[in-house]
């Protein structure tokens, strides 16, 4: 068990995006581009007509990913204050949904996300038949993006029955931004990153499996004392999946040494940016949002400080962005999106 020490201050959130309808706000993800302006990128998730998201289109989809699901972003101003929210610039699906987003070593902002407009589900996917669709695109922003189908190329660079790009913000190494894929294979899962750059693949790091058969969900990456770290998920619904999750390092592509840890932890999306660390610190539900620091795991079993709680409610998917100063996160609460501040000089 990891051991958890500190004393976490507790902040003020408020909402920032109110559920519209019976609907969703779902999947943060925050960028801050090299001007210092901040962005969050989120799911608009209509209510499925009856319960499930196969209602929309007869496939088998999550019962919380109905369809159709399109892609929002806001922006940050210098006073704290959200902007209205925008769709994406024309030239997007009409479906879109869990973006994954980072900068590149030009400050090209690249964004991947998946499209199940006309086509199947993650779980329904193939690499010889129809397939989940992956998407990118590219620009000084999110209000001015060039996009591409990536299906084709990602799922022959991978070997792919189905991927999708893990959400949330991501690091870049060596001027590529590491958008980190989970990979089914038959019935077999992984994570492989795709580093991307001017709207190209231009490398992918090895495979990354779990040890002992564990399959690999949502992850996320960072770069951590001179080492990519890839922070990830268990897969599991319904408690298989919580109490771990999977840490792994290398050069960013080759992994070097992994370790499983356990934690109060559900089994959901969350953020690393170095060694500082945003989940539901809960083992059965998605709630008490922690922000805390982790130790370096190749020096030795890892220990949490806590350093900032969000409360006892709800926290779901989450993302953060760290300007040094100050840390902004947001997260799911109540069927729409929360953000709160948070000052590393007051821990």
């Amino acid at each position: 068990m990891t051991e958890t020490y500190g004393v976490s201050v507790q902040v003020h959130v408020r909402q920032i995006v109110a559920p519209i309808g019976a609907g969703e706000a779902r999947i943060p993800a925050l960028v801050r581009l090299p001007d210092e302006r901040l962005f969050l990128l989120y799911d608009e998730r209509p209510a499925p007509a009856s319960g499930t998201g196969a209602d929309f289109n007869g496939l088998t989809m999550a019962s919380d990913l109905p369809n159709p699901n399109q892609i929002r972003w806001m922006e940050r101003n210098a006073r704290g204050e959200w902007s209205d929210p925008h769709p994406l610039p024309e030239g997007a699906p009409p479906v879109s949904s869990d973006a994954c987003v980072g900068v590149d070593g030009d400050g090209v902002m690249h964004l991947a996300f998946a499209s199940s407009e006309g086509a199947v589900g993650y779980m329904d996917s193939r690499a010889d038949g129809e397939r989940l669709r992956a998407w990118w695109a590219w620009g000084s922003g999110p209000g001015n993006l060039v996009y591409a189908d990536m299906t084709d190329a990602l799922y022959e660079a991978t070997g792919a029955d189905a991927l999708f790009a893990t959400s949330g913000s991501t690091a870049s190494v060596d001027g590529a931004v590491a958008m980190p894929y989970v990979v089914r294979v038959g019935e077999r899962t992984h994570v492989q990153v795709v580093y991307a750059q001017g709207g190209r693949i231009v490398s992918l790091a090895d495979p990354l499996a779990g040890p002992d058969g564990i399959l690999l969900d949502e992850t996320s990456v960072t770069v951590w004392d001179g080492r990519v770290v890839a922070n990830c998920r268990l897969q599991g619904f319904e408690g298989r999946g919580s109490g771990a999750r999977y840490l792994a390092w290398g050069d960013g592509l080759r992994w070097e040494d992994g370790c499983l840890w356990e934690l109060e932890d559900p089994g959901c999306n969350a953020c690393t940016s170095q060694s500082i660390f945003v989940h539901p610190h809960a083992r059965d539900a998605r709630s008490d949002g922690l922000l805390a620091q982790l130790s370096a795991p190749w020096e030795g079993p890892i220990r949490l400080r806590r350093l900032v709680s969000m409360g006892r409610g709800p926290f779901g998917y989450s993302d953060i962005s760290d300007y040094g100063y100050e840390v902004v996160v947001v997260f799911e609460r109540e069927r729409g999106l929360w953000a709160a501040s948070c000052f590393p000089e007051r821990w």
